[in-house]
């Protein structure tokens, strides 16, 4: 798995799309456990089909990897105290709406949304969730290929991609464009592709054990919660 790579070149005739003067942002707060358990809320709407959300949380409430519906218990959809990513989808067809990573996981300086793209020509089924900065689309939403063109992007203007393997879980790349490293860009990759994997009922995340360097030096900076499963 690698940390990082260089930005992909773009045509000479087309300017990069503007930056937003970044910040210098603090890390995040550390974890209390090394325990990660999953809920699903249901949420209230009035003229819309019912949503529901999973959400991944660390906190000792529950053992480790214990799927919980908390939908019975809490109307409201609160989030529990712990909680690291929540993914919002239609309960009818499981349309994933949105993906809302805490503060906790990182606070990056730009409104990131999201491209979920499915590998058709890997050998093995494999997926890409890219990182968009900027109000393209609202924060946290989770968009399609054409629906990046129709606000004049393309892939290339992505600021950070994880790649990985739906079926074992193993994790290919991660990758963040060098103007937005160090705010925590990767870290809140990874959480939002381990929520939307139990959406989609894929395996957990994981690696094969072939770090790069720069990947090595990724992991050593994971939070706790998250290198014991990426380190089997």
């Amino acid at each position: 798995m690698t940390a990082a790579v260089a930005p992909e070149e773009r045509d000479e005739e087309r300017p990069a799309p503007a930056r937003r003067p970044l910040r210098r942002v603090a890390g995040p707060p550390a974890a209390t456990t090394e325990t990660v358990w999953f809920a699903r809320l249901a949420h209230r709407t009035v003229g819309r089909p019912t949503e529901h959300s999973v959400v991944v949380v660390n906190s000792d409430r529950f053992p480790p990897g214990t799927p919980v519906d908390l939908s019975g218990h809490d109307p409201h959809g609160r989030r529990p105290a712990g909680w690291l990513v929540d993914v919002r989808y239609r309960a009818a067809d499981g349309q994933v709406l949105r993906i809302d990573v805490s503060d906790a996981v990182a606070t990056p300086a730009p409104p990131l949304w999201f491209a979920e793209i499915c590998h058709a020509t890997s050998v093995v089924p494999t997926v890409s969730l890219i990182a968009f900065a900027g109000t393209a689309h609202p924060e946290g939403a989770l968009v399609g290929p054409p629906d990046v063109a129709r606000r004049g992007l393309r892939m290339g203007d992505r600021v950070g991609e994880i790649r990985w393997w739906t079926r074992s879980g193993i994790v290919e790349s991660v990758t963040v464009e060098p103007v937005f490293r160090r705010q925590g860009i990767g870290r809140v990759l990874v959480a939002a592709a381990e929520g939307l994997r139990l959406v989609r009922g894929w395996a957990p995340l994981t690696t094969d054990g072939r770090l790069t360097d720069a990947g090595a030096e990724w992991l050593d900076g994971a939070p706790a919660y998250w290198r014991p499963r990426l380190l089997r």
